[in-house]
């Protein structure tokens, strides 16, 4: 699955960034990750840089990355969201980084973030991976009517 249409020739300046950072300049791949988190470069680095810190430096996308007003712990697929970070995104999408299916709680949310922010591309990457494993119908019915927890 490549929501972002991407060419995966593409990957490969990505993979040498990453060791770079982590070999030359000794910086923890969470660092990094949290850096690829918080950026506002194009889609595409983003999507990569996370992809290559979750599969070949064993980055837990899972991660706790925050904690919200109400203590409740925020994990990088919401945080992504918030940030309108559609790349990372599309990469914690494609690598299942949210528990449960898309009707369950952590996509939900994702979801119902990106709509009440209006942000379109990051809500069209979520519905696409819905799409993608079958179940948009299903999806769209549960986000249509679910209230932001």
């Amino acid at each position: 699955m490549n929501l972002l249409n991407l060419d995966p020739q593409t990957k490969e300046p990505f993979t040498k960034i990453v060791q770079t950072l982590i070999q030359k300049h000794k910086l923890d791949p969470n660092e990094i990750f949290m850096n690829v988190l918080e950026s506002q470069e194009e889609p595409e680095m983003n999507y990569w840089m996370t992809k290559v810190l979750v599969q070949e430096h064993f980055v837990s996308p899972r991660q706790e990355v925050a904690r919200d007003a109400e203590g409740e712990v925020v994990k990088p697929l919401q945080a992504a969201c918030l940030l309108q970070n559609v790349g990372m995104v599309a990469a914690l999408l494609e690598m299942n980084a949210f528990q449960g299916g898309v009707t369950d709680h952590d996509l939900q949310l994702a979801a119902r973030m990106a709509s009440r922010h209006e942000d379109q591309a990051v809500l069209g990457v979520i519905m696409r991976y819905a799409q993608e494993v079958g179940s948009l119908e299903t999806f769209m019915r549960e986000l249509q009517g679910a209230q932001l927890q």
